[in-house]
């Protein structure tokens, strides 16, 4: 079922309430009308005392009717001048009194009279003539084939059923134009946004990628569902763009390499290896090349396990320890390069030592292999508070803000060329490592100052 259906089902039972409530007030007071009209019939039916009929053809006599007196009931005695009042003899009547605002009508006779001495019984009749309703009582004489009429008439009662009806009629057609008026509303600025997300939906799943919801704007919590329908699709185009070009940069990579190994696996096919000094150089290249896929390899399996969110050990650990090792490792495979180390404090972080460690050997390989032999490295560690703070800087050429802004892509290297060694994903990494550790990662860099990386742990 449709939610439209559903706002279609709710809007008539809400109609139907309304209705069944108008009508129920109607009856009430109806019959709040007529059990008070029919209390005074019973106070100002007379006491009937005998109907004293001639044998012959004379009038009736009637002794005595008794009325009640204003010393009785000053109410009712105002209230017989409302009454329709007379002896019924057959086909005969003789009115004693009718309303003083009647105009004209007779009522016309109960089908059950009533006993003297009995709790009277009123019915509804119709009149003689004209449509004009009365509530009457009829009273039998116990020895005179006389009967005692007295009724009252329905036609304020009516009135008063007519114009709550009509009052109840209006205020249904208020409810059902102020539900067509919100049903509009709704479906406007709730139903609409959101059957083009259903829409863009069945486009997208059909193959057309570039579908958005245009409704977006408002404040309402549909508007909002296509903002996020919105930002969801932008945000999977963008991945998509990602993973296609992690695909080329990832090929892009490894093509180098395999072709290396394929020529020279053809070549020692072809006899061309048959020197020692050519075999062992080709030997020598399969190697590179090989290590070169296998750091890609080892590279990209990290980072997979990184983006699944793979957990890991954390541990307090010193970073003052592995900078010293890093520091010592760089002199080693770059004995020429000016290197300083500079901790102050405590800087135990909670962390993963292996993780920490190649934090720091990515950090200070780019700087090596991105600055100029004469350039200065610096490696900085302190502690702030709940935070452990460290500082890989150089003095190097640095890079743009555009390059800066991309620095932690994969595969991304500011050498559009690819000639130098490095694979791209040493800042990605990084990045992945820290945010496994729950910490930050930032990069300052600019033309002629320097680039600086300043990673923000946990401290222990």
């Amino acid at each position: 079922m449709t939610l439209r259906l559903r706002l279609y089902i709710a809007a008539a039972i809400l109609l139907s309430v309304v209705g069944l409530l108008g009508g129920l007030l109607v009856r009430s007071v109806e019959h709040s009308e007529l059990q008070q009209i029919d209390q005074q019939l019973r106070t100002a039916v007379p006491v009937v005392g005998s109907f004293d009929r001639p044998m012959n053809n004379q009038s009736p006599t009637v002794t005595p009717i008794r009325l009640p007196t204003s010393s009785e009931s000053p109410s009712n005695s105002s209230r017989i001048s409302e009454f329709y009042i007379a002896i019924v003899s057959g086909t005969q009547r003789h009115v004693l009194f009718t309303p003083l605002d009647g105009n004209g009508s007779v009522p016309q006779l109960p089908r059950h009279a009533t006993s003297p001495g009995q709790t009277g019984t009123a019915s509804t009749v119709g009149s003689q003539s004209g449509s004009e309703r009365w509530r009457a009582i009829l009273i039998a004489s116990p020895n005179q084939p006389t009967k005692l009429l007295v009724a009252a008439s329905l036609a304020q009662v009516d009135a008063t059923a007519s114009r709550l009806r009509l009052a109840a009629i209006g205020a249904g057609l208020v409810v059902l134009a102020v539900l067509v008026a919100a049903g509009f509303w709704v479906g406007r600025l709730g139903l609409r946004p959101i059957a083009e997300v259903t829409d863009v939906a069945d486009a997208i799943a059909a193959g057309n990628r570039s579908r958005r919801v245009e409704s977006a704007s408002g404040k309402t919590e549909a508007a909002h569902l296509a903002r996020a329908i919105n930002v969801m699709l932008d945000e999977q185009q963008a991945a998509e763009m990602r993973l296609r070009q992690f695909i080329a940069d990832a090929s892009h990579e490894l093509r180098t390499p395999i072709s290396v190994i394929l020529g020279i696996s053809d070549l020692w096919r072809q006899g061309a290896l048959e020197a020692d000094n050519v075999r062992d150089d080709a030997m020598r290249r399969v190697g590179q090349s090989g290590r070169r896929m296998g750091g890609l390899v080892e590279d990209l399996l990290l980072l997979a396990h990184l983006d699944d969110g793979r957990s890991m050990e954390l541990e307090p650990v010193d970073l003052e320890p592995l900078l010293n090792d890093a520091v010592h490792d760089a002199a080693t495979t770059d004995p020429l390069r000016n290197i300083t180390l500079e901790v102050s404090g405590s800087p135990v972080v909670r962390g993963d030592e292996i993780g920490l460690r190649q934090i720091i050997a990515n950090l200070v390989t780019n700087s090596l292999r991105h600055t100029p032999q004469q350039a200065t490295i610096t490696l900085r560690a302190f502690s702030t508070g709940a935070r452990v703070t460290l500082d890989v800087a150089d003095s190097g050429p640095g890079m743009t803000a555009d390059e800066a802004s991309k620095a932690f892509d994969r595969f991304w290297r500011a050498d559009a060329s690819r000639t130098r060694s490095g694979t791209g994903l040493g800042l990605a990494i990084v990045a992945g490592i820290v945010a496994a550790h729950e910490g930050t990662v930032t990069l300052d860099s600019g033309r002629d100052r320097g680039t600086t990386v300043t990673v923000r742990l946990p401290a222990a």
